[in-house]
């Protein structure tokens, strides 16, 4: 389900940035959540690329796709499918009882071919990298 959206857009056309904060459906065994993404185009789904970061709640930003491991024996996975218009985010446990995330916050980047081909030493793994090409 989607909760709420704040977009916080660039004067880069090639790259743009928007931040999400989202609830979670359940879909035994997994919960996922539904970003409305309308800069995610036939042409981006083609030729260019969108990049998902999850929020660490300390005001860092983690890559996805993530595995989070609790313990030994036991993680989250965060998983992220882009199509024209969204992006849906799934969240699996390891033992299949997953468990509700609350309220989380998401920042999806979308890149054209362009943008791509412009920074292809770029690290888009790295928020701090690519934060610092969307600002």
């Amino acid at each position: 389900m989607f909760a709420s959206c704040s977009k916080d857009k660039y004067g880069n056309a090639d790259i743009s940035s928007n931040t999400y904060t989202t609830t979670w459906t359940f879909q035994d065994p997994s919960y996922y959540c539904d970003l409305s993404v309308p800069e995610i185009t036939q042409d981006i789904v083609d030729n260019g690329a969108v990049f998902v970061y999850m929020s660490n709640g300390n005001g860092g930003w983690t890559a996805l796709p993530h595995t989070e491991p609790i313990d030994g024996s036991y993680s989250s996975t965060y998983t992220p499918v882009h199509f024209v218009g969204g992006v849906r985010i799934w969240k699996t446990d390891t033992d299949l009882l997953t468990l509700d995330p609350g309220s989380s916050t998401f920042k999806v980047v979308v890149v054209s071919e362009n943008g791509l081909a412009k920074r292809p030493n770029l690290n888009w793994e790295d928020y701090n990298e690519v934060k610092a090409v969307v600002e």
